[in-house]
């Protein structure tokens, strides 16, 4: 019989146990997860100010205190999007490397990426909602279709591992922007989603490490390539997003165009601080399981998407 393409050890198969009992038992109802009767209040801010990109620099301080909430707003508005994206994505990709993989994926793993698509789905259409309440736009994805397509005929540990790697990219940079004064909703939103969040969070990183912990170098070396392409086009988008500024009324300095100058302002030491304190831990942990060199930054260019594994 083949081996598993995935597995864990007996004691974090016990864990995974415990991850499935608790989403059968506690899970979102899309109708009561938040108190949508109390609608959205723009007159407050969404985020943390200080985890805006651009503040404590030229263009903030060029703002009037209107301005900077509308930026905050269409920050939010645009992590929420990724969200509906990302997450719209990764349900199809998972049912896909279960039916391709039939038969070579443990029960327990089987049935909490079931689980983990359900869950997801729902996590889209709450941000959909909340979006629409708020009269905030639905933005464009990242460049996902053709990244789904690519990871659907690879080892499913490619798949997982993204799916891992994007959803931690996401949550850390909203999960940390809470604060006192913001909108109830808002911050209900982001912590309900948080709470079902950490459960596949853990999951993904339990299969990856029980995968490349036992790997070859040459394997790690394959998958060195689809892990840089992809956090290096995901982290500089989630430090700052052009196109933000594309749907604010007025201008805030920053041509959308400007291809140096975005990079400049996701250089900059504000941002770089706010990289370090949501991803640090992230580029650690990639750099621990020899996925990618010690030398390598998120912001390193972009290499060619490529690894078959």
């Amino acid at each position: 019989m083949a081996l598993p393409l995935l597995r864990l050890g007996a004691e974090r198969t016990r864990q995974l146990g415990d991850l499935i009992a608790i989403s059968h038992r506690s899970h979102m109802e899309l109708n009561t997860v938040l108190e949508w009767s109390r609608g959205v209040d723009r007159s407050l801010p969404p985020k943390r100010a200080d985890h805006s990109a651009i503040h404590g620099t030229p263009y903030w301080d060029a703002l009037t205190e209107c301005q900077r909430l509308e930026v905050l707003w269409q920050a939010v508005a645009q992590a929420a999007s990724q969200f509906v994206w990302l997450e719209e994505a990764l349900s199809p990709l998972f049912i896909r490397l279960l039916h391709k993989n039939q038969g070579r994926i443990p029960e327990p793993i089987r049935e909490y990426m079931m689980i983990f698509c359900k869950e997801e789905i729902v996590h889209t259409q709450m941000f959909r909602r909340y979006l629409k309440l708020a009269g905030l736009p639905l933005y464009g994805g990242v460049q996902i279709q053709s990244l789904i397509e690519e990871l659907a005929d690879m080892h499913p540990i490619a798949g997982v591992l993204c799916v891992y790697l994007g959803e931690a990219v996401a949550e850390e940079a909203v999960i940390r922007q809470s604060g006192p004064g913001i909108d109830p909703l808002t911050k209900q939103l982001f912590w309900e989603h948080h709470k079902e969040e950490a459960r596949h969070l853990a999951f993904g990183r339990w299969i990856c490490e029980g995968f490349f912990e036992r790997s070859s170098a040459e394997t790690r070396r394959k998958v060195s390539f689809l892990v840089r392409s992809f956090m290096s086009s995901l982290v500089p988008e989630f430090t700052y997003s052009a196109e933000v500024s594309q749907h604010l009324a007025f201008d805030i300095g920053i041509d959308p165009k400007d291809a140096d100058e975005i990079r400049r302002v996701r250089l900059l030491p504000h941002n770089q601080r706010l990289a370090h304190e949501r991803w640090g831990g992230l580029l650690a942990w990639i750099k621990r399981l020899g996925l990618v060199s010690a030398d390598y930054d998120w912001y390193d260019p972009v290499p060619p998407m490529s690894a078959q594994i």
